[in-house]
């Protein structure tokens, strides 16, 4: 399908440097590698090759999910797709399910999970009006509509009944395990995503055993290789430690 006037593109140059622009908001895009002019982009196909005025190149194509989550306006630290993966990894979360999600930061995990569980919904509960502001312009923007955000406190309870997957990205996640078990469906599943081990030891000392089964806790480190003339190796640089992933599943 030919670029047109509103369409989102991203734009990748040849060390792999990504931009994502609206077409139509700007007549050029203006980089380390030099000037491009948008308006040569209108009417080609993805694939593309826009010459910069310093003879750079850059391969145009349609953004992704991930490229968007990657390139959008962020206010808090997002969960990275390195560890929202996970949740369908342990949870089974896919097609027409629902779910409950706090706090919604900037709208990553959300929109992620939204793109599983279509056309089923993602009911997202946060406390600070910039974050949910942000959040709906985000979710908005990639053209989302299977999310709800409300402004209210899940330590307060959760509305939602019959719910497939609680998840939690909170400073005190083991506030909300009662409201979750409440809200969740039979073999339901919460998830929780903390910065540091003492929020997990709490999370994990609220789940009962007689009401919660395969409760596990596991972090994703990725490290990169890189092939060169002289060999192969792992990257000097690596994605570590970024937070804990606690799952649960109601008996």
């Amino acid at each position: 399908m030919a670029f047109k006037e509103g369409d989102r593109i991203l734009l990748i140059d040849e060390k792999g440097k990504k931009f994502m622009v609206t077409l139509g908001d700007r007549s050029e895009l203006h980089t380390h590698g030099g000037v491009l002019d948008l308006n040569e982009i209108l009417g080609k196909e993805p694939g593309f090759k826009a010459i910069t005025h310093k003879d750079n190149e850059f391969t145009v194509v349609y953004p992704n999910l991930i490229d968007y989550l990657e390139k959008m306006r962020k206010l808090p630290q997002t969960i990275q797709p390195k560890d929202a993966c996970h949740i369908i990894a342990n949870t089974g979360l896919h097609s027409g399910q629902n779910v409950v999600e706090a706090g919604v930061g900037s709208g990553a995990l959300t929109l992620f999970l939204c793109s599983i569980v279509d056309p089923g919904t993602v009911t997202s509960y946060e406390i600070r009006e910039d974050f949910a502001n942000l959040s709906r312009k985000n979710i908005k923007e990639w053209g989302t509509t299977n999310s709800t955000i409300k402004l209210q406190d899940i330590y307060e309870g959760i509305d939602e009944r019959d719910i497939d997957l609680v998840a939690l990205d909170l400073p005190e996640p083991d506030k909300v395990t009662q409201h979750a078990l409440e809200a969740l469906r039979p073999g339901g599943h919460i998830f929780s995503f903390s910065p540091t081990i003492e929020q997990v030891i709490r999370f994990q000392d609220s789940l009962r055993y007689r009401d919660w089964m395969e409760i596990r806790t596991i972090e994703c480190i990725v490290r990169e290789y890189e092939k060169r003339k002289m060999g192969t190796r792992p990257k000097t640089l690596m994605v570590g430690h970024t937070g804990y992933m606690t799952f649960a599943r109601k008996r």
